[in-house]
């Protein structure tokens, strides 16, 4: 997980926003104007009575998983037995009159005056909730549904957290629970990536009763129905553990639509008209957080493995798509861009990069659950950003063990 000093877990914009709010909320009706909530509560405790439904996966049997005690200690942070059979529960609920905030993005109980949450322990708002300001009501169609996939502000765009907060329990929903008859309403954000276009615009096509509606960030809009759809591991930290079938179905959404790397309906991919057996680095020169340090001495060594680099944050979505289903081999420092792993074919290697005081678990089980070759390397203490300067002599052993192999 990401590490923080103390300075700035606890003096950063959003906890000095979240407090200067908590001071404004003592006043009640300066609270309700600018529709500010303090208190939080599992959206179970909201749900019409009998109106929850489950469906629980099995990793074990679903995804092949099989991580090694190295894995689960460096990777996962939890002892291998615990990884060994963690179980994933998609629960979809039936909500009655709750606001929807185009500002925080966050579902509110209008019975309660509480925000909606999957994590029934959680009583208090996380500052990311936190947006004080008054909204306009925006009008609902009486007869539809309502789902919120507005996501966090200003961190909705960012292509990895949309694939795994976003797209993957929508598409569990829509195959397992939509009735094609009952018109569904999805709420997102006006500024949405090309990516996020092309999703939501592939899915009105694929799916009857489904449309997509933006909402502004001035707006509220306060909702009959609703579905609430949550996807909570309760033995671990994250929450997107995925589910093969819904990774196969949205790979296979984007390439019948794009037109590339279509394959047999098994787990397989057709590679990407020229990029047949290529080796990729992916490159972050164009983030915030985690570039490589000594990447020029990295490509020296990667490119007499016959690897080149790819800035997937400056190319096309259709074209990283094409990209990954044609690559053979895949090295890359944590990021974004590995979320294209989904297009990958059976047994390509995948190196991840870490710095030694950040990981994620994100992308071992995407690998794992498309039967991908994963592995990882370790390279010290990250900067502020967390940078990393990878260790080349490792890189290079793992590179030629992994594709020897």
């Amino acid at each position: 997980m990401r590490t923080k000093s103390p300075f700035l877990r606890y003096l950063n914009a959003r906890a000095l926003r979240h407090g200067l709010c908590s001071v404004l909320a003592v006043f009640s009706p300066l609270r309700r104007y600018l529709n500010f909530f303090q208190d939080a509560v599992g959206f179970e405790s909201e749900a019409l009575v009998g109106s929850v439904r489950t469906l629980r996966v099995d990793p074990v049997i679903d995804y092949r998983l099989a991580f090694t005690p190295e894995e689960c200690r460096e990777v996962l942070c939890c002892p291998p037995e615990q990884a060994a059979n963690l179980p994933l529960t998609f629960k979809m609920a039936h909500l009655r009159d709750v606001s929807i905030l185009g500002s925080s993005g966050v579902t509110v109980s209008r019975r309660s005056g509480k925000v909606l949450h999957l994590d029934a322990r959680r009583t208090r708002m996380h500052p990311n909730w936190v947006i004080a300001r008054p909204l306009s009501p925006e009008a609902a169609l009486d007869t539809a549904i309502y789902i919120n996939l507005l996501g966090v502000r200003r961190g909705h765009r960012q292509f990895a957290h949309f694939f795994l907060d976003t797209l993957v329990p929508l598409t569990v929903y829509l195959k397992h629970w939509h009735d094609p008859g009952e018109p569904v309403v999805c709420l997102v954000r006006e500024d949405l990536s090309a990516i996020q276009r092309d999703a939501f615009r592939f899915l009105e096509k694929d799916f009857a009763g489904i449309r997509f509606q933006a909402l502004p960030e001035n707006r509220k809009i306060d909702c009959a129905r609703s579905i609430y759809i949550a996807y909570q591991n309760p033995h671990h930290g994250r929450d997107n553990w995925l589910e093969r079938e819904s990774l196969l179905s949205i790979r296979d959404l984007f390439q019948r639509h794009y037109g590339v790397g279509q394959g047999g309906g098994q787990g397989d991919a057709t590679p990407g008209q020229g990029h047949r057996g290529s080796r990729v680095y992916v490159s972050r020169n164009d983030a915030a957080l985690r570039r490589t340090i000594n990447e020029e001495a990295v490509m020296d060594i990667l490119s007499r493995h016959g690897f080149s680099s790819h800035v997937t944050g400056r190319m096309a979505f259709r074209q990283q798509a094409e990209l990954f289903s044609g690559a053979e081999a895949v090295v890359a420092v944590h990021g974004s861009g590995l979320a294209n792993l989904m297009f990958c074919r059976p047994g390509t290697v995948v190196i991840e990069v870490f710095s030694a005081d950040f990981r994620d678990d994100s992308f071992i089980k995407l690998a794992r659950a498309m039967g991908l070759d994963y592995h990882f390397l370790i390279s010290g203490e990250g900067n502020s950003r967390q940078d990393v300067a990878i260790d080349v002599v490792a890189l290079e052993r793992m590179v030629a063990d992994a594709l020897r192999a």
